[in-house]
């Protein structure tokens, strides 16, 4: 008689747990790319959006460079206000030749809810960014960047 209390009350707790889980059909658009930097392999960074009518959702996607980790990590925004073109603008500008040589020079700003902080690579003989949240950082090349937001 116990066994089949048992029995019975496992059988109550798998149709419980099972019917906690129910797929949700979705229609929402898929992911666009707009950029993408890749070698061999995964993709290093990329930029896709959702287009909506009254604006894009953008997410950016890095390669997380802190070798310990070998995650990504991500970036939503929206595109109110011409924010990809203003992202674009703010990360080329340490490549600009009077702001080269400021090897001091940091820019920390808010990128949908992440803050960011954009730097030069410490790296020698590296004409390079990093771009790091709380979440991750990437080291980024001209080129890398021109090919991430479609400017080549």
């Amino acid at each position: 008689m116990r066994s089949l209390y048992i029995t019975v009350i496992l059988a109550l707790l798998s149709g419980s747990v099972t019917g906690q889980l129910s797929e949700i059909k979705t229609d929402s658009p898929d992911w666009i790319q707009y950029g993408q930097v890749k070698y061999v392999g995964p993709a290093k960074a990329s930029l896709q959006f959702i287009p909506h009518e009254t604006d894009s959702t953008f997410l950016l996607l890095l390669w997380d460079q802190r070798p310990e980790l070998k995650n990504y990590f991500s970036i939503r925004f929206s595109s109110r206000g011409n924010t990809v073109e203003q992202l674009y603008d703010v990360l080329m500008s340490f490549f600009e030749k009077e702001n080269r040589n400021d090897k001091q020079q940091i820019r920390r700003f808010q990128l949908g809810t992440e803050q960011l902080s954009v730097y030069r690579s410490p790296t020698i003989g590296a004409q390079a960014i990093i771009l790091s949240t709380q979440k991750g950082r990437i080291e980024l090349k001209k080129g890398e960047i021109n090919r991430l937001f479609r400017k080549q």
